[in-house]
């Protein structure tokens, strides 16, 4: 015959819910913070992206 399990205490619920919170809280703040020092690492407020020099050349082939 089925059982019902017992009733988790308020207490237990409240301290599992903190560890919780405050395991994804300290996750936010570490991403925020690489993304912030990769964004103003070079001081500008827009760094452009190292593959891309901003300037287009024109390549046409000479015969």
């Amino acid at each position: 015959m089925a059982v019902p399990k017992k009733r988790t205490s308020m207490s237990k619920k409240r301290i599992r819910k903190n560890i919780w919170k405050k395991k994804t809280y300290f996750s936010i703040v570490q991403s925020y913070s690489l993304v912030k020092s990769r964004s103003f690492s070079s001081g500008n407020e827009h760094p452009k992206p190292k593959g891309f020099s901003g300037q287009q050349t024109n390549n046409k082939i000479f015969e």
